[in-house]
C-alpha cells in the first residue's frame, strides 16, 4: 500500500474542508454527517480518525480504556522534565504528516544522529578504530542480508541469514545487531521474517525528538472531541441494524465503529466480537508479530557522560539496556533513557522497578539517580507490547487483511494495519485518516 505524501495529504485535507464548507453553505449534509461513529482507542490512529470525521461534521464518540489519551505515546513529567516513555521520535521529517502536525502546534524538535555514539564495554570506552572496523563489517553484512530477502522462503528468519554472514561471537557485532535490528523492530532476528526484512517504507530527513513531548500533538488532535476515558470495551456486536459497543460505563449504539486497539490487545482477545471475526483476519492477527521495547529513564544531579553525544551503547550479552539516549541536548537536564527490546525486555518485564534501576546504574558505574521511571508495556493490559513487526510466516498481506473492514460497519485502524509504515506513529496516524475517509467516501 502506498503511503500518503505530504502534498497529497494536504490536498486531500483541503478538499475535505472545502467539501464540508460547501455542504454547509448549500444545506446539503456531507457524507456520514447523519451517522454516529464510535472510535475505540484514543491513540494516534483513533484520534486521527475521530478528528477527520468530526471536522467533516460526523458525530463521533471516542472510547478510551486508559485514564488519558495518547495510547502508546505518553509524555511523563514525574521526573520534573518531559520524557516520552512510549513512542518518542518522528522518524524522517521530510513529507511526514507528523511534521505538519508538529508545526501546527509550534512543537520544537531536536534531531538525533544515531551514528554519533560513544560505546562502552566492560573495559571502558571502545576505541574509534574498533568502531570503524565494525561499521565497515556491518555495511557488508547489511548489503548481503538485503540481497537474500527477495528469494527467502516464508519460513526463514533474519537470524538464519545472519548466522552465515556475521560473526555473532564478536561482542561489537552482537551489540550492532541488538542496536540496529532488535532495537529497531522490538523483536529478535530469530522472530523477524527474512523475506520481508527492510520492506517497510520511510521518509527522508532526520529523526527528531520533542523537548516538550508527543502529548502536544495528541492534545491538539483531541481538541473538542467527545472522548470517554476509563471506558474499557468488552464486546462489539455489529449487523445490519448498526453496532453496539459494551464498555465499563454502559453501552454505545452507532451506525459504525472503528477499532484502533493495538495488535497485542487483539491477540489477547480482550474484546469479544459478535459475530466473530472472519477466519482470515484471525489468522493475520495470529501470524503477525507484536514486539516489546521498554525504557529505563534516569535523572541525575550532574551529567557524568559525554554531554553532546546523543547516543550511548553498552556492549555485552547481559547488559540491562543496549543503548541510552542522552536527554541533555533534548531537555537541558541530566537525563539518560535506556532502551531494551525483545527478549531482554521480556525477561525484565516483571522485575521490580528498584531492581531494574539498580541494574542500569551498576552497568553505567553511575552515581545514584535523583529520580527514575521504568516502563512495562508488555504487561500493560491496554497494549500487551509495543508495536508490530512482520514475523516469520507472516507478510504485509496480513497487515492489509487486518485493516480490511468487516461488512459495512466494523472498521480497523492502527499502525499494525499499515503495511508500509507499521511500527510508527505516522503509520497509526495515516491509518486513522484512511478509515475515516473510507466512511466519508
Amino acid at each position: 500500500m502506498a503511503g500518503v505524501g505530504r502534498r497529497e495529504f494536504l490536498l486531500r485535507a483541503g478538499l475535505l474542508a472545502v467539501a464540508a464548507q460547501t455542504a454547509a453553505c448549500s444545506g446539503d449534509e456531507p457524507p456520514g454527517a447523519g451517522e454516529h461513529v464510535v472510535v475505540i482507542g484514543a491513540g494516534f490512529a483513533g484520534l486521527a480518525a475521530a478528528r477527520t470525521l468530526a471536522d467533516a461534521g460526523v458525530r463521533v464518540t471516542v472510547l478510551e480504556a486508559r485514564d488519558r489519551i495518547g495510547g502508546r505515546t505518553w509524555t511523563d513529567t514525574s521526573l520534573g522534565v518531559p520524557i516520552d516513555i512510549g513512542a518518542s521520535w518522528i522518524h524522517g521529517t521530510q513529507d511526514n504528516p507528523l511534521t505538519e502536525l508538529a508545526a501546527a502546534v509550534n512543537a520544537a524538535t531536536v534531531a538525533t544522529d544515531f551514528d554519533d555514539v560513544v560505546v562502552y564495554d566492560r573495559d571502558g570506552e571502545v576505541g574509534a578504530d574498533a568502531l570503524d572496523r565494525v561499521a565497515a563489517q556491518w555495511s557488508t553484512v547489511s548489503a548481503q542480508l538485503a540481497a537474500r530477502t527477495a528469494d527467502a522462503p516464508d519460513s526463514a528468519s533474519v537470524a538464519d541469514a545472519l548466522s552465515g554472514l556475521a560473526d555473532l561471537t564478536d561482542p561489537l557485532i552482537a551489540w550492532t545487531v541488538t542496536s540496529v535490528i532488535t532495537g529497531e523492530y522490538a523483536a529478535g532476528p530469530e522472530q523477524l521474517s527474512l523475506r520481508w526484512f527492510g520492506n517497510e517504507g520511510g521518509f527522508d530527513g532526520p529523526d527528531v525528538l520533542f523537548p516538550l513531548g508527543y502529548t502536544q500533538l495528541s492534545s491538539h488532535l483531541a481538541r473538542g472531541l467527545d472522548i470517554r476515558t476509563d471506558a474499557v470495551v468488552s464486546r462489539i456486536a455489529h449487523g445490519s441494524q448498526g453496532v453496539t459497543v459494551e464498555h465499563t460505563h454502559g453501552t454505545e449504539t452507532a451506525e459504525r465503529v472503528i477499532v484502533t486497539v493495538p495488535l497485542g490487545v487483539l491477540k489477547a482477545e480482550s474484546i469479544t466480537f459478535e459475530p466473530p471475526l472472519p477466519a482470515d483476519k484471525l489468522a493475520a492477527i495470529t501470524r503477525l508479530g507484536f514486539g516489546l521495547l521498554n525504557k529505563v529513564a534516569l535523572r541525575f544531579a550532574q551529567p557524568f557522560w559525554p554531554q553532546s553525544v546523543p547516543m550511548i551503547g553498552l556492549v555485552g550479552t547481559d547488559q540491562p539496556v543496549s543503548d541510552l539516549v542522552n536527554g541533555l541536548p533534548v531537555t537541558g537536564e541530566p537525563v539518560l533513557i535506556g532502551l531494551r527490546a525483545a527478549q531482554a525486555a521480556w525477561e525484565r518485564e516483571e522485575l521490580p522497578d528498584e531492581q531494574a534501576v539498580a541494574q542500569v546504574v551498576a552497568a553505567l558505574e553511575a552515581p545514584q539517580p535523583t529520580g527514575a521511571l521504568v516502563t512495562h508495556w508488555g504487561t500493560d493490559e491496554f497494549s500487551c507490547g509495543s508495536y508490530s513487526f512482520i514475523a516469520v510466516g507472516s507478510s504485509p498481506d496480513d497487515m492489509d487483511t487486518l485493516g480490511e473492514p468487516v461488512g459495512d460497519r466494523l472498521l480497523f485502524a492502527g499502525e499494525a494495519t499499515h503495511p508500509e509504515f507499521f511500527g510508527t506513529v505516522h503509520g497509526a496516524y495515516l491509518s486513522g485518516i484512511r478509515e475515516a475517509r473510507r466512511l466519508l467516501d
